[in-house]
């Protein structure tokens, strides 16, 4: 690769790389997109069993789903050769265009979740509903990472890329 490529023209060649070719298929892009949404729950049940998990098996648990987050949301970007993310400058005028519908669906997404996250925060304020206090913390760090990854799910299992 040529030394004097910007960041961008770097990053979309290497998502572009031919060795991820097999995670381009529909099927696997749905898969890849369907385990990050299963991590996305087990996560949010660890996160809700917090407090009768021993701190060190919380601790062990956690470190797991954040390295298997790491490598899932890596493969599945590599699977939409990295549409959602790259700078419109390295996009050729089809992946520009798939890039703004991508936005245009993730908006939707994002806003129902986002909806949906505001309305348990406050119905978990509500006295007749006893949680433990850090439960209004765990939604908001799950929607940090539905943020985060919303748009490359959408692109997985929406787009043909």
């Amino acid at each position: 690769m040529p030394q004097n490529l910007s960041y961008q023209q770097r990053r979309a060649a290497r998502l572009d790389d031919p060795a991820f070719e097999y995670l381009r298929n529909p099927r696997t892009r749905r898969r890849l997109a369907y385990s990050l949404i299963a991590l996305l729950v087990i996560e949010a049940t660890t996160f809700a069993l917090a407090s009768i998990l021993h701190v060190v098996l919380f601790v062990a648990i956690v470190a797991v789903l954040a390295c298997v987050m790491v490598m899932l949301l890596g493969a599945l970007k590599a699977s939409t050769r990295g549409i959602e993310e790259l700078s419109p400058d390295v996009l050729d005028e089809r992946q520009s265009q798939l890039r703004g519908e991508i936005f245009k669906q993730s908006y939707w997404v994002l806003a129902t979740a986002a909806l949906v996250s505001c309305t348990l925060i406050a119905l978990m304020g509500q006295p007749w509903w006893e949680l433990p206090d850090a439960l209004p913390f765990t939604v908001i760090a799950l929607m940090l990472q539905v943020i985060v990854t919303i748009p490359t799910v959408v692109t997985a299992l929406r787009v043909r890329v």
